[in-house]
């Protein structure tokens, strides 16, 4: 046999030939597994990172929310940028095979919303595979969070305390003040004539609760709920009126809302001042021909107090509400109508006042307290039974969409205030 057909037929020392041929592309496949498994934990721990500074840099409080809340208009906010390359690099951590670690933040407000967008780029170092010539493997992450701003809010109350709302808060509380009054009346009118015909002190003594109690301490219990509700300072203000405190102290042919607390982002002090809501005095009875509920001059005289609506985005440019509450019953000074006596309108109240003011954008919210019927009252039958089902139909009319909220008193008017006002804080947000 020569010598090439016994090299050919003598197979001893294959096995370790072939080994050692594929030594590499072992090595290269077990590398890549162990390699690329580290690659992807690191790159996974990267992505964690910037998700939780992109979160981080707008979360309600953090530096980049508070200064973007503050901020007039729409642009880059520096604090936010710097707050989310804090969290990043603090998320990043130390690791000895990561190598050109290059974070990057952009936070922005672009009306009521913030964004933020975080990425960060790094070089893997892997261990086998480098054997094989891959010196480094690339990694990146990128993370985009949102947030909403709260809109800023300027609330103007304007509350119904004339006559009307001296009725009993419930049925309960008319047949009390219908039982102990010689001509049967259920409105309790704080009446300071000479002879005592104090129906206001009559319900007090006889623990009687009225519309105007109720209505009261809904509004402190209002600004309870608006500072709970506040995600940031002074993002709502208040400010609160009603008809006026004496009906001979006041206009009788155009009388003009009554200020008791001034506009104000302190709560506080506005739920404090809301203690002075009590019923309108008159010095006698049929005084200005009981013409004390003149919702036109009333909405007139708010269409000038509130400024134009702005956007809401900042304390500058607050967004611009009327909280109306009110059982909607017109009586007052209007020559036109006259349909109660001379000059004298007694209606349900005219939505057209509303829609002058609504076309400035300021939305109008309406709580109307149900006027309840008083069948034993002449005058209500006389006047007012007939309007009965058109009193909330014209309310809601004068309130802006999805802004109308319809309670008895009996049935809480202060959980139906922190209702609607939630209510229009949600609506803003929704527009916006």
């Amino acid at each position: 046999m020569s010598v090439l057909s016994r090299l050919k037929a003598d197979t001893a020392g294959n096995t370790a030939m072939i080994f050692a041929l594929c030594l590499p592309v072992l090595l290269a496949l077990v590398g890549g597994a162990i390699d690329f498994s580290r690659a992807t934990q690191l790159r996974m721990e990267l992505q964690d990172a910037a998700d939780t500074a992109a979160l981080g840099a707008i979360a309600v409080n953090s530096l980049g929310y508070k200064a973007g809340s503050n901020m007039a208009g729409n642009g880059t906010i520096s604090d936010g940028v710097d707050q989310a390359l804090s969290i990043l690099k603090t998320n990043i951590g130390t690791h000895t095979d990561l190598s050109a670690i290059s974070p990057a933040a952009t936070v922005t407000k672009t009306g009521h919303t913030l964004t933020a967008k975080v990425t960060v780029t790094a070089n893997y170092k892997p261990y086998l595979l480098g054997l094989v010539g891959f010196s480094n493997i690339p990694l990146n992450a990128m993370s985009v969070s949102t947030a909403g701003l709260p809109p800023y809010i300027n609330f103007y109350l304007l509350l119904d305390n004339t006559p009307s709302m001296g009725v009993g808060a419930t049925t309960a509380d008319i047949n009390k003040m219908v039982a102990n009054t010689p001509d049967k009346c259920a409105f309790a009118c704080h009446q300071m004539d000479k002879a005592g015909n104090d129906y206001y002190a009559k319900a007090k003594t006889l623990g009687v609760t009225t519309r105007i109690d109720v209505v009261r301490q809904a509004t402190q219990n209002l600004m309870t709920t608006a500072k709970a509700s506040q995600t940031t300072p002074g993002q709502y203000g208040m400010a609160i009126y009603h008809f006026g405190m004496a009906a001979d102290a006041i206009d009788e042919k155009k009388p003009e809302p009554y200020l008791i607390s001034d506009l104000t982002t302190n709560l506080d002090a506005s739920a404090a001042n809301a203690a002075a809501i009590d019923l309108m005095t008159i010095p006698y009875q049929n005084y200005n021909s009981d013409r004390q509920t003149n919702f036109k001059s009333m909405l007139q005289g708010m269409n000038k107090i509130i400024p134009s609506s702005g956007d809401g985005t900042s304390a500058n440019k607050p967004q611009q509400v009327l909280f109306l509450v009110s059982d909607g019953a017109n009586d007052g000074y209007d020559c036109a109508y006259s349909n109660g006596g001379t000059c004298r309108r007694i209606s349900p109240i005219d939505p057209q006042q509303c829609h002058t003011i609504k076309a400035r954008g300021v939305r109008i919210a309406v709580l109307y307290t149900t006027y309840l019927p008083l069948p034993t009252n002449a005058f209500y039958n006389q006047h007012l039974a007939k309007y009965q089902s058109q009193l909330a139909t014209e309310m809601e009319a004068c309130a802006s969409p999805g802004l109308f909220f319809e309670v008895s008193p009996s049935q809480g008017i202060s959980d139906a205030m922190s209702a609607l006002f939630t209510r229009v804080v949600s609506v803003v947000r929704i527009k916006n």
